[in-house]
C-alpha cells in the first residue's frame, strides 16, 4: 500500500502551531490565568495554512468572544444559569451575528462563549471576573496564533493561489479534452465528464476560498499577488464557458453542423488544450509563456471553416434552434482561446516581478 504524500507545508503548520500552543500555556502560567487552557484552545482554533486565514480566524474568535461574552453576562444576570438563560443567550448570540453580515462567520464561537459563560459563570464569586478572564485567555491565545503565523515561516494566501490557478488550468484542459471526445463520439464515458466537472468545480471552490483569504491580510496584495488574481479570473470566465459549451456537445441535431467544420473545430479544440497545459507551466514556473500564435491561427482557421459555410447557404435550411446551439458552441470555444490569449500576455508579468 503507498502512503499519502506529506506535504512539507503541513509539517510546517504542525510545528507552527505546536510551539504557538506551548507558547499560550507557558504565558498562562506566567499570568496566572485559572483556566489557560482557553488560550491553547484559540490557538488551535486560529492556526491555518496561511496568514489570511489566521488573520481572519483570529478576527472572528475575538469577535464572536466578545458578542458571547457580553450576551451571555447579560442572560445570566437576569435569568441566572437555568435552561431558559442557556437558549435565550445562545439564540439572541447568534441571531446578532446573523444580522451583521461581516459577522456570519463569528457565531458559532459567539454562542460557544454565550454557553461558557451562562453553565460556568454562577460557579465563580464574581461573574464579571469569569467573563474579563475568559475574554482575556481567549485573546492572548488568538494573539500568540497570529504573531506565530506572520514570524514564523510566514505563507500568505495569494502565493497558495497562483497553484490554484495551475490547477485549474489542467482541471479546465481535462473537462475540455471530455468534451472534445463527446463530440466526437456520442457514445463517450459520461462519468468521465461528471468527475472532470466536479474536480473543476472542487479546485473553483477552493482558489474563492483562497483569495477571499489573500484579500484579508493585513498588508494587503503584492503586486504579483495582484498578477495572480487577474489570472485567477481568467481561470473562471474560461470554466463559465466550457460549462456553456457541454449543453450543446450532447445535442444530436448538431452533428450535421459539426460535421462541416469538425477538422477545423477539433483543431482549435486541441490547440486550446495544448495552451492551457503549456500555460500551465509556465505559470507555476513563473516565466513568460510566450506568444499564442498557433492559438491564433487555429480561431482565424475555424472562422474560415464558419464564413464557407455560410456562404453555401447551408444554414437557412436548418432548424433555428440547431443554429443557435451551434454558433453558442463556437462562440465559448473561440472565447476560451480568446481568455487563453489574454491569459498569458497577463502571466508574462510574473517573470519581471
Amino acid at each position: 500500500m503507498t502512503l499519502p504524500h506529506l506535504s512539507p507545508l503541513h509539517v510546517k503548520h504542525a510545528v507552527k502551531t505546536a510551539l504557538a500552543a506551548m507558547t499560550a500555556y507557558i504565558l498562562t502560567l506566567i499570568l496566572d490565568l485559572p483556566q489557560g487552557y482557553w488560550a491553547v484552545i484559540s490557538v488551535v482554533l486560529v492556526m491555518q495554512t496561511n496568514l489570511g486565514g489566521s488573520f481572519q480566524a483570529g478576527v472572528n474568535r475575538i469577535i464572536g468572544t466578545a458578542v458571547g461574552a457580553v450576551l451571555g453576562a447579560l442572560c445570566l444576570t437576569f435569568l441566572g444559569s437555568g435552561a431558559v438563560a442557556l437558549g435565550l443567550g445562545v439564540g439572541l448570540t447568534i441571531v446578532v451575528c446573523a444580522y451583521f453580515v461581516h459577522m456570519h462567520e463569528s457565531f458559532r464561537m459567539a454562542g460557544m462563549t454565550a454557553t461558557i459563560i451562562i453553565m460556568l459563570g454562577n460557579q465563580s464569586d464574581s461573574y464579571m471576573h469569569f467573563v474579563l478572564f475568559r475574554f482575556l485567555e481567549i485573546g492572548l491565545g488568538v494573539a500568540v496564533a497570529l504573531a506565530f503565523s506572520a514570524l514564523i515561516w510566514p505563507s500568505r494566501a495569494g502565493r497558495f493561489l497562483k497553484d490554484g490557478v495551475v490547477r485549474a488550468l489542467n482541471d479546465e484542459a481535462a473537462y475540455y479534452s471530455v468534451l472534445l471526445s463527446c463530440r466526437i463520439s456520442p457514445d463517450c464515458d459520461m462519468h468521465d465528464e461528471s468527475v472532470t466537472r466536479g474536480q473543476l468545480e472542487a479546485t473553483r471552490e477552493k482558489n474563492h476560498a483562497l483569495l477571499e483569504e489573500a484579500k484579508r491580510e493585513p498588508s494587503g496584495l503584492t503586486r504579483s499577488e495582484h498578477i495572480i488574481v487577474s489570472l485567477f479570473n481568467f481561470t473562471e470566465r474560461i470554466a463559465e464557458h466550457l460549462l456553456s459549451m457541454e449543453h450543446a456537445v450532447h445535442h444530436d441535431d448538431l452533428e450535421s453542423l459539426h460535421g462541416m467544420v469538425s477538422k477545423e473545430m477539433d483543431l482549435l479544440a486541441q490547440t486550446t488544450i495544448t495552451a492551457m497545459i503549456r500555460l500551465s507551466l509556465a505559470i507555476g514556473n513563473e516565466r513568460d509563456p510566450g506568444p499564442m500564435d498557433d492559438l491564433g491561427r487555429a480561431v482565424h482557421t475555424a472562422e474560415e471553416a464558419l464564413t464557407r459555410i455560410r456562404r453555401q447557404h447551408v444554414l437557412p435550411g436548418q432548424d433555428l434552434e440547431v443554429v443557435m446551439r451551434f454558433f453558442s458552441y463556437y462562440y465559448n470555444m473561440r472565447e476560451v482561446a480568446v481568455e487563453l490569449t489574454g491569459m498569458a500576455e497577463r502571466a508574462a508579468l510574473l517573470g519581471d516581478v
